[in-house]
């Protein structure tokens, strides 16, 4: 099996769609479903995958580089320095792989690169996005669905739309001429408390007023495929978000019950596991959300009230 896919003959000469992935070892097959759906729907582009990682098994590592094989495609895995993490201030809700977004720029050398969160898939050619033109922005982003919601805003004093980092198409110069992964460490640092979404509000603080919104179809996040009453987005732009709900191109699972659980109920949850069953390899396997048994649910609710009884005393 081939692994230096940075050396083979076979990839010399040609112009790359480029995507990068950060994954820790709990995301793997989710990982290997999205990028399944990268390569099935991009078969008339070259893809070159990185894998921002501060570690992964050898069996995992040998997955993601059969299903390049499979498809005569690109991945390149790029370990992230261990001494990168030393001195972050680490979120109990986070893994590292949250971090690993400020060092995109120095690890990977191209000129810009699609990235994707793990709980995506794509469901069309991406070609229109990558050729999105990116003069004098830092990327390309779609608003939060929560974009209008105040208190995101707030937290941060953000004056801007409030955008989701889980999709960016990153302008790899500009990040590099303009410092931006340090300066979002640097902001992380100094407000650890105010930023609940980590690298997310350190991005749109950072990088407020320096992005290109692109169309909704691009990062379809899960609130827009229910009522409109519980949205937290504008009015103005529910045509707009309805209209690109008949065929998203990339589709976020970006709430807590994601479509591997067997517990999740969206509406595009059979696409995933279409991604995800492909290969037997990729290990796909349905899980629950909740697999505690009910005695240990009652114990944890029974330990939660004692804890209250006991600050109330």
């Amino acid at each position: 099996m081939l692994r230096n896919y940075e050396k083979n003959r076979i990839f010399a000469n040609k112009k790359y769609m480029n995507f990068a992935i950060s994954l820790s070892q709990y995301y793997v097959m989710p990982c290997l479903a999205l990028i399944t759906s990268i390569f099935e729907n991009n078969r008339q582009n070259d893809c070159r995958i990185y894998l921002l990682t501060s570690g992964l098994k050898e069996d995992h590592i040998s997955k993601f580089y059969r299903l390049a094989t499979i498809y005569k495609q690109q991945i390149i895995i790029k370990q992230i320095p261990k001494e990168f993490y030393e001195n972050l201030p680490f979120h109990k809700r986070y893994s590292f792989a949250t971090y690993n977004r400020f060092m995109i720029a120095d690890m990977i050398e191209d000129e810009k690169v699609i990235y994707l969160d793990g709980d995506t898939i794509v469901r069309h050619d991406l070609s229109s996005l990558w050729n999105t033109p990116l003069d004098g922005y830092a990327c390309g982003v779609v608003e939060d669905q929560r974009g209008d919601d105040i208190f995101v805003h707030n937290r941060n004093k953000i004056d801007t739309p409030y955008f989701n980092a889980g999709v960016q198409l990153i302008n790899l110069d500009y990040w590099r001429q303009n410092n931006i992964g340090q300066k979002m460490v640097n902001y992380l640092k100094e407000h650890i408390d105010t930023c609940l979404y980590v690298d997310q509000d350190a991005a749109n603080k950072i990088l407020s007023g320096k992005v290109k919104y692109l169309d909704f179809k691009y990062n379809f996040m899960e609130d827009w495929f229910y009522p409109t009453s519980q949205w937290q987005t504008h009015f103005s732009k529910w045509d707009r978000i309805l209209a690109d709900r008949e065929d998203p191109a990339i589709v976020h699972y970006c709430r807590g019950l994601k479509p591997w659980f067997k517990e999740c109920v969206h509406p595009l949850k059979s696409e995933f596991i279409h991604y995800a069953t492909m290969y037997d390899f990729i290990g796909y396997k349905e899980q629950k959300y909740f697999p505690f048994s009910y005695k240990v649910v009652s114990y944890l609710i029974y330990r939660l009230r004692q804890i209250q009884d006991s600050y109330g005393k």
